[in-house]
């Protein structure tokens, strides 16, 4: 089989021809395919099935960290205190990450088992390490008054939605006119927009229906009356093409941050700010759930639980209440 070559090419097919020729690579006799050959064929396979932001994820991967460590392997003599080993010899990055890392490498071990290329997938029983919560830094409402006002004009109904909705920052930079509905003062979510790519979301408790409440009401309905004629996107950019995540955050987000004076946060606070603050007022978290694309109170509990608030009374109220009627039972009795 002939391998064309293509100048100075980094592409990942190119560095796994290298890695196979190189000149320490010893295969011994009755050794199966080598590690990097079998990557390669395998992300190929999964290049028709998988969506586009997650094979570029793994191709990412494979050439980042997975190709540089096993591709010089044969497939079936990777043993699991390899895989360990590779685990332990990842950088410093968060324990997601590094899950994230090993979602491929396992699928990889379990279609080669599958195949017979390997008696048993060497990434059986290895746990997923433990991951951090996400840290909630939420606004306070002065702050988002203060971090609107300084915001560049163009972009202040995309930030204002993003507090007043929780939604997802690929969810916003996708959505169309076609899915505001103003008479019915909902917005409803059916797609996402990742490394340029529009799909469907990743969960079917993403594709929901979001309230718009009555402040949004209004700054959409300005948007709208300002937008271009035959406008498809809600938010896009000053071009007018679909608005890109990652220039946003550097262009728009953290310049109106610094010149609000606020601390540094992530763009995605903006979703966790929505929860904290309809919770600390005593909004249904059934609601607060169902806005964010949640299909039960787990995760509103496991990230927001301590902004859940009882409007009427403190968390603790009716025992206190109890324990009173009971002291004043016993005084009387003595």
């Amino acid at each position: 089989m002939g391998i064309h070559r293509r100048g100075k090419s980094n592409s990942i097919k190119d560095l796994l021809v290298k890695i196979a020729r190189r000149e320490h690579l010893e295969i011994l006799e009755g050794d199966t395919t080598p590690f990097a050959i079998y990557a390669s064929a395998w992300l190929e396979r999964k290049k028709t099935t998988l969506a586009r932001s997650t094979y570029g994820d793994y191709r990412s991967i494979w050439k980042k960290y997975v190709l540089p460590y096993f591709g010089n392997m044969p497939l079936c003599r990777v043993t699991r205190f390899d895989v360990e080993e590779f685990l332990g010899s990842l950088p410093d990055i968060s324990g997601k990450r590094k899950n994230n890392i090993m979602v491929p490498l396992k699928c990889l071990f379990n279609d080669a088992s599958r195949r017979g290329e390997i008696d048993e997938p060497p990434s059986e029983n290895i746990r997923r390490l433990k991951e951090l919560r996400p840290f909630i830094d939420p606004f306070s409402f002065p702050e988002m008054k203060l971090l609107l006002e300084r915001v560049d004009p163009h972009y202040v109904a995309y930030f204002t939605t993003a507090f007043m909705t929780g939604m997802r920052p690929n969810e916003m930079i996708a959505l169309k006119w076609s899915n505001v509905d103003f008479e019915m003062r909902c917005i409803t979510v059916r797609e996402g927009r990742v490394l340029g790519v529009e799909g469907a979301p990743k969960t079917m408790a993403s594709y929901r229906d979001i309230d718009i409440l009555d402040p949004l009401f209004e700054a959409l309905r300005k948007h709208r009356q300002e937008a271009p004629a035959g406008a498809i996107y809600v938010f896009p950019g000053k071009t007018g093409r679909p608005l890109e995540v990652n220039n946003l955050r550097k262009r728009v987000w953290y310049p109106a941050i610094d010149a609000a004076g606020l601390h540094r946060r992530t763009m995605y606070q903006t979703r966790h700010t929505f929860a904290p603050l309809m919770l600390s007022h005593g909004e249904d978290p059934l609601w607060v759930a169902r806005m964010l694309g949640h299909t039960s109170l787990d995760m509103i509990f496991k990230h927001y639980g301590k902004f859940i608030r009882n409007r009427s009374r403190k968390d603790g109220g009716r025992f206190l209440e109890g324990l009173r009627e009971a002291e004043a039972s016993a005084n009387g009795k003595a």
